[in-house]
């Protein structure tokens, strides 16, 4: 077991001592550096409920906070649902950081998730701990962080709609680990102030880096998703205590980044950033000092938006004025450079799951304030009455820490975007192959290019807007990007500079690729055969009348185009979407190995794409691509 280390080291120490009529020398100790440290997570399946713990008087105590009077204790209680999980008080390793997991696909809506541990030998109340879906592809359903200073036993219960545990239900405990850096730890300098246009950096807060608090990178997954824009800005706390030492945030920022890449499965912490009780501001996940990373802050509403949790509980206690500032100065920052309104208000779309903790409908459009608590589109409590009480001073604050920058800096001017060069009739609106080079024309200052996409297989709707990822960066001007059979894809340039500042995006294409035979429904009749004169050297033949081939399930497309070789006495096809004719392709002419067709679809309509034969004469097909209305 491992116990928290609290260190206390100066960056410098004089040492005067008189022994013997001799004066020693002034000594310099040096300041720790900061190493990734690897953390312990033990995880205790929880099936139900023990009955040993059910007949203890204080199970079914509220929650710390709960503003109900009623002291029932049997089943009929006043939380929503019925007990489904209690476990027992349970020994484990000393932790900093605990939380409940289940699987992401259960089928029963869990109500409460109540934790209380014990640290220096005695047992805490029970507190409520907000949860939410899974969030990541691949993740697990879980609890927001329960923050400790130095537990050595938990115990969860948890309320379910049925009365029965959600399958996978674990409870998780973190030891982060200790270095000797945590106590000395400190935020990097910020940037310095532009000599021409306003950048938005110029107050950027100084920020304790991944690497300052000891981010062990091995646990976090290369994350592309990114929000092309910045449209609002959540306030999170996480649970559990407020007294936590200064030596201890470094470890309780490891604590969370292993609970949510460990036990939730997610591919990084999922705040942008954290901020403790001393006003220390801590980078979330990668990136977040340079770009906007799309987090898992609120369910169905990740993109677009980013998440600042304050470090520890605000149910029952208020937070402190450093926590405050330190907050402010984060949203401040990022009004400034997006230029965000902080008492405005902004228009958000639902891209969550059914069934997730959202309050609206996946696909719902939402109005909330510029600067949003979770609780405002999630179903949870979170960031506490206390800290939530505290929205008005921060939009406040927020206002006049970016007003003053404006004043004292001018507005953001983003560097500008690259001129990019025309695509080819074989880029765009159809890559009729899968990898395409596209260029375009270097921007004064600029030492590499981002790209940037926005993917959809022609089955689904593309992403909207605020949702991107980063492809890769790239020193010259030009980049080869290759697009699967089938799928569409927004390509887009920026530049950045030396000190990772990005300008603002220019659209490279928007294309896409034509689908294959794999992805078509051919009827029965058709025979494929070769040729090298042929586009992708083979075509699908028949010769007889209603022969079909489709690609079903097809959204948002305005043409359909049709590379196909004509002929004399090639025959005729009929283009059929969403059941209807929209148009007839004639193979007869002049003979050609692949001619290209385009029949327009009706916007904004949805449906199977065919092509069907008129009469006995023979037709050939070689390729079909959809232009999609994006």
């Amino acid at each position: 077991m491992r116990h928290p280390v609290r260190h206390v080291t100066a960056p410098a120490m004089v040492v005067v001592l008189a022994v013997g009529g001799v004066v020693l020398p002034v000594v310099s100790l040096p300041v720790p550096e900061a190493v990734a440290v690897p953390p312990e997570v033990d995880e205790l399946r929880l099936a139900g409920v023990d009955p040993a713990a059910r007949r203890d008087p204080t199970a079914l105590d509220d929650v710390v906070g709960h503003d109900h009077d009623d002291d029932d204790d049997d089943d009929d209680h006043p939380e929503p649902g019925r007990l489904a999980a209690l476990s027992a008080r349970t020994g484990t390793l000393e932790f900093l950081v605990a939380g409940a997991t289940w699987d992401a696909d259960a089928a029963d809506e869990v109500t409460e998730v109540a934790l209380r541990v014990r640290e220096d030998g005695t047992w805490g109340d029970w507190q409520a701990v907000g949860f939410d879906d899974a969030e990541e592809v691949g993740g697990r359903a879980g609890t927001e962080p329960f923050v400790s200073t130095g537990a050595d036993s938990v115990q969860a219960r948890v309320r379910t709609v049925s009365g029965k545990p959600p399958p996978g239900l674990r409870v998780v405990v973190v030891d982060p680990g200790t270095a000797a850096a945590d106590a000395t730890v400190g935020p990097a300098a910020g940037p310095a102030a532009s000599a021409d246009a306003a950048t938005g950096y110029e107050i950027r807060p100084r920020t304790v880096s991944r690497s300052a608090w000891g981010a062990d990178e091995s646990l976090s997954e290369p994350w592309p998703e990114v929000s092309g824009d910045l449209q609002a800005m959540y306030v999170h706390h996480t649970a559990g205590t407020n007294s936590y030492s200064r030596s201890q945030s470094s470890a309780i920022v490891r604590g969370i980044y292993a609970y949510h890449t460990r036990s939730r499965g997610w591919p990084d912490i999922g705040y942008q950033f954290l901020v403790d009780r001393f006003g220390r501001i801590f980078q979330g996940r990668t990136g977040a000092v340079y770009d906007n990373p799309v987090g898992a802050q609120a369910g169905g509403f990740n993109t677009g938006t980013i998440g600042v949790s304050a470090i520890g509980s605000f149910d029952t206690a208020r937070p402190s004025s450093a926590l405050i500032t330190g907050m402010v100065r984060v949203y401040a920052w990022k009004a400034y450079q997006y230029g965000i309104n902080p008492w405005g208000t902004t228009v958000l779309t639902d891209r969550g799951t059914a069934g997730d903790t959202s309050r609206t409908s996946p696909g719902d459009r939402v109005r909330v304030p510029s600067i949003l608590p979770h609780r405002a589109t999630n179903s949870t409590v979170c960031p506490g009455r206390y800290l939530n009480q505290r929205l008005g001073d921060i939009r406040r604050a927020v206002n006049d820490r970016a007003d003053a920058a404006t004043a004292r800096h001018g507005r953001p001017e983003l560097r500008p975007a690259p001129v990019v060069h025309e695509p080819t009739s074989l880029q765009a609106p159809i890559q009729w192959s899968a990898k395409q080079r596209y260029s375009w024309d270097p921007v004064p200052g600029a030492t590499r290019y981002q790209i940037l996409a926005r993917t959809a297989r022609y089955s689904a709707d593309m992403p909207t807007w605020p949702y991107w990822y980063s492809v890769r960066t790239v020193t010259g001007t030009s980049a080869v990007l290759e697009t699967d059979p089938g799928r569409s894809a927004w390509y887009a340039v920026r530049a950045l500079d030396s000190e990772h500042h990005r300008g603002a995006m220019r659209t490279l294409v928007r294309t896409s690729r034509e689908t294959i035979p794999a992805q078509w429904s051919i009827g029965s009749g058709w025979r494929k055969v070769t040729d090298s004169g042929y586009h992708a050297g083979y075509a699908y033949r028949v010769a007889r009348d209603g022969a079909r081939i489709k690609v079903s399930n097809v959204r948002q497309a305005s043409h359909v185009r049709v590379v196909a070789p004509t002929g004399p006495g090639y025959g005729r096809m009929r283009v059929i979407f969403a059941g209807s004719s929209v148009g007839v392709i004639d193979l007869s002419g002049a003979a050609s190995g692949r001619k290209v067709f385009s029949i327009g679809l009706e916007s904004g309509r949805s449906g199977g794409v065919a092509l069907e034969t008129i009469g006995s004469q023979e037709v050939r097909v070689s390729g079909i691509g959809l232009v999609r209305d994006f």
